[in-house]
């Protein structure tokens, strides 16, 4: 389907808002004032939630210092979002997204990523010892979920009541052992060369897909519809946006961002 396009009307909402942006409010901006049709870079909220968070958790760790204590409470704060979430959809409460936009929406990935290096500094060999239950116990409870979910004739939200935790669990624990090396077959395949190549352009293809393709799919529309028609004339002209944006991102990496990577060095 051929998105709708309206390259002023976009603009003046981002240039109108832009304060929101440069300060990565941008999700609370979505929220608060409506979009409407504008969705250039509505994809950006997720930045925002992740800037956010990184501005808090280290005034975490100043306060309750100890890595138990910051164990504990990243759990129940996951436990509650997690009840929040269940609680938004039963009461369908229609002001609130249990899928997207607000910051508890997405923050399973995080206090995942918190949960796992907190670990690593209370018992190293926890992880190790009990990463192969942890994987069943969530496989277990997506397994579970489904059949209930099936039962009730698939009406419950997946993603936001279980799948966002148990992939961010799942993937979190796949890094980890990447990282720690325990495992051969994890290292061989996080060293596989394209996948690292993705890994690197990946923040600036989030970045620059969706607004590439909605600015190139109309003109590819037009070029491509003599040739194709239907479902492939939709795959070529999302192929073609795909590597557009992984050409472009891939300029970005090499010459904008990876000068900013190196500064890293000074701060570790």
């Amino acid at each position: 389907m051929l998105p709708k396009l309206n390259v002023l009307s976009d603009i003046k909402y981002y240039t109108d808002n832009q304060a929101w942006i440069w300060t990565y409010l941008q999700n609370w901006l979505y929220i608060l004032k409506d979009p409407g049709q504008t969705n250039t870079l509505n994809h950006l909220w997720s930045l925002a939630v992740e800037e956010q968070f990184y501005l808090v958790w280290p005034l975490l760790i100043l306060l309750l210092r100890k890595p138990k204590y910051l164990l504990v409470f990243i759990t129940a704060l996951l436990i509650g979002v997690l009840g929040l979430r269940l609680w938004i959809w039963n009461n369908q409460v229609a002001d609130l997204a249990y899928f997207n936009l607000y910051t508890f929406t997405r923050i399973d990935g995080l206090c995942i990523g918190c949960m796992i290096a907190l670990l690593q500094r209370i018992n190293r060999r926890f992880l190790t010892s009990y990463t192969p239950f942890i994987v069943l116990f969530f496989a277990a409870l997506n397994f579970a979920f489904f059949f209930i979910n099936r039962i009730s004739q698939f009406s419950f939200p997946y993603l936001a009541l279980v799948g966002y935790t148990t992939f961010a669990m799942i993937f979190g624990l796949l890094v980890n052992e990447a990282v720690s090396g325990n495992s051969r077959l994890i290292h061989f395949i996080f060293n596989i060369q394209l996948l690292k190549f993705f890994g690197r352009i990946s923040y600036g293809f989030y970045i620059f897909h969706w607004p590439l393709y909605i600015l190139l799919s109309p003109l590819l529309y037009t070029w491509l519809s003599p040739f194709a028609i239907g479902s492939s004339l939709q795959f070529l002209v999302s192929l073609l946006a795909t590597l557009a944006s992984i050409g472009i991102s891939w300029l970005s990496y090499r010459y904008f961002e990876s000068h900013f990577l190196k500064l890293k060095d000074r701060f570790a």
